[in-house]
C-alpha cells in the first residue's frame, strides 16, 4: 500500500489543506502557526476510524481541537486519504473520507456528516462511487449498479458495517482503508526513551512491539527477534551515520529472582480474582525485564549506554529506530516534527537519504524550521504556510512557473533557497505578499 495524498481541516486552527504525499514532504512556517496542528489533525482523523462509538462521541467533543479561530468556528472537521493498493486489482486506487460537526451547546454537532468510498482501476479513469451516505445507499461492487439501503446512526461509520456484510465485494477495500496505520514522531525529549521506568502499563502480545516505543531498548530488542533483517540494516544505518562506533550492544537484564512465584492474588468484595480479572483491575505492572542500549566507540574506554549520549544522537538513533520498525509494521505513513532539532546541519542530508531508503515507499511528512533541510528536499514536496489576519493555518506549494524567479532571487542576495524563503517567512507584510505570489492558489 502506498498513501498518496491526505487532506484534513476545520481541527483547531487549520483550514482544509491537501498534502500530496511522495518520499518526504516538509511544511515549513513561522512558528506557532499550526504544523503541529496539521501532524496531529492526521492522526485524530485515523484514530477516528477505529474508534468505538462512545470514543468517537468523545473524540467529537474534543475541546482542544474544535476550531477557535473565528474564520473557522462553524467548521466541520474533514478527512480524506487516496492510497493505491496493488493487491485490490480493478479497486486499487482508493478514496475515503468523512466528515463530522463537532459538539456544539444547542445539540446540533456530536454527528458524522458525510462519507464517501471511491474506487477506480488506474488513473485514466475517473472515480466510481460505491457510498452515498446522505442518502443511505452503498453499493457492494463493480458487477452491479444497483445501490442497496445502509441505516447509519450519527456515531457510526459505513466502515464499520460493511466489513460485516458477507458478499459484498468491497470488502478487501474496507478492509484496507481500516489498516491504513499513521504513526507521528512528536517527542524532543528524549531522556526517558532509552531508561525509562521499570513500572509499565500492561499491554497487549500485539503492542510488544511498537512504532514510536517509550522505551526504545526494548522495541530494537523485539525488532531483532522478530525481523533480524530490519535490525541489521538499522544498525548499517547508525555505523553509517557515526562511523566512531565500533560496536552496539543490546541486552536484556532479568530483575525477578526466577526461582520465586511470582503469582499475585487479589481478592474483591471476598472474591479472589483470576489472572485476566487482575490484569483489568491494575494497569500497570513492575517489569520483570529491562532493556539498555550500549555503543562502543573510538573515542572512549568502555562501553557508553545510549542514555548517556547527547540528544542529536539520541534523536538520530530514535528517528532510525522508528523507521525500521515501521518497515516491518507496514506503516501508511510516518509524520515527525522538526526533524532537525538538535541534529548538527552537516547529518540532516545523510540521515533523509538513510530515513527515505528505510521506510521504503511509505511517505515522511515533517515539519521543519532549518532552511538546510529545505535544500535537500525537491520544492514541489515543500509546503509552506503564510501568517494571515486570521490566525488560520494553510499550507500551500510552490508553483512550479515561480521556482526560477524564487532561485533567482535566492542567488541575488548570495542565499540558499531554503535561507531565502525562511527570510520571507521571517519578514514583513510586504515579504509575506511576495511569498504569497510564489504560492500555488495565489490571488485567490
Amino acid at each position: 500500500m502506498k498513501v498518496n495524498s491526505i487532506t484534513v481541516g476545520g481541527f483547531k486552527n487549520l483550514r482544509i489543506t491537501k498534502i500530496e504525499l511522495g518520499q518526504i514532504c516538509a511544511l515549513i512556517s513561522p512558528n506557532n502557526y499550526g504544523k503541529s496542528n496539521l501532524l496531529e489533525a492526521i492522526d485524530f482523523g485515523l484514530d477516528f476510524i477505529h474508534e468505538s462509538r462512545r470514543g468517537r462521541k468523545s473524540m467529537m467533543g474534543w475541546i482542544r481541537g474544535i476550531p477557535l479561530c473565528s474564520a473557522l468556528e462553524n467548521s466541520e472537521y474533514i478527512f480524506e486519504m487516496e492510497f493505491t493498493d496493488n493487491s485490490l486489482a480493478e479497486y486499487k486506487y482508493v478514496k475515503y473520507g468523512f466528515s463530522f460537526k463537532w459538539h456544539r451547546d444547542d445539540g446540533a454537532g456530536d454527528t458524522i456528516t458525510d462519507e464517501w468510498i471511491e474506487t477506480r482501476e488506474n488513473t485514466s479513469v475517473r472515480y466510481t462511487s460505491y457510498l452515498k451516505r446522505r442518502e443511505g445507499k452503498y453499493r457492494k461492487g463493480k458487477s452491479t449498479n444497483a445501490y442497496r439501503k445502509i441505516e447509519l446512526d450519527g456515531l457510526q461509520l459505513a466502515v464499520d458495517v460493511l466489513a460485516l456484510v458477507e458478499d459484498i465485494e468491497i470488502a478487501k477495500v474496507v478492509k484496507a482503508i481500516r489498516n491504513v496505520v499513521y504513526r507521528v514522531c512528536s517527542s524532543l525529549d528524549l531522556r526517558d526513551k532509552y531508561q525509562p521506568s521499570p513500572l509499565e502499563y500492561i499491554e497487549g502480545e500485539e503492542e510488544l512491539l511498537r512504532f514510536d516505543d517509550d522505551d526504545i531498548p526494548k522495541a530494537l530488542y523485539r525488532l531483532r527477534g522478530r525481523a533480524p533483517e530490519q535490525y541489521k540494516l538499522f544498525e548499517d544505518a547508525v555505523f553509517t551515520l557515526f562511523p566512531e562506533f565500533t560496536a552496539i550492544n543490546l541486552n536484556e537484564y532479568l530483575l525477578a529472582d526466577q526461582q520465586l512465584s511470582h503469582k499475585m492474588t487479589v481478592t474483591v468484595a471476598d472474591k479472589e480474582l483470576s489472572q485476566a480479572e487482575i490484569e483489568k483491575e491494575i494497569p500497570f505492572k513492575l517489569r520483570e525485564q529491562v532493556y539498555r542500549l550500549f555503543v562502543t566507540c573510538n573515542y572512549l574506554n568502555q562501553p557508553m549506554s545510549m542514555a548517556n549520549m547527547s540528544a542529536g544522537t539520541k534523536r538520530v538513533i530514535w528517528l532510525l529506530a522508528n523507521a525500521f520498525i515501521s518497515n516491518y509494521f507496514g506503516t501508511g505513513i510516518i509524520g515527525v516534527e522538526e526533524i532537525e532539532t538538535s541534529i548538527h546541519p552537516r547529518m540532516i542530508r545523510q540521515l533523509l537519504e538513510i530515513l527515505t531508503e528505510a521506510v521504503g515507499d511509505t511517505p515522511l511528512l515533517v515539519s521543519s524550521h532549518s532552511p538546510y533541510l529545505v535544500q535537500y528536499l525537491k520544492p514541489e514536496k515543500i509546503y509552506i504556510g503564510v501568517p494571515n489576519q486570521e490566525g488560520v493555518a494553510e499550507f500551500r506549494k510552490i508553483q512550479k512557473n515561480k521556482l526560477k524567479t524564487i532561485i533567482a532571487n535566492a542567488r541575488e542576495l548570495d542565499l540558499s533557497v531554503g535561507e531565502y524563503l525562511f527570510e520571507l517567512l521571517s519578514g514583513d507584510s510586504d515579504a509575506y505578499a511576495t511569498l504569497e505570489s510564489f504560492l500555488e492558489g495565489a490571488g485567490k
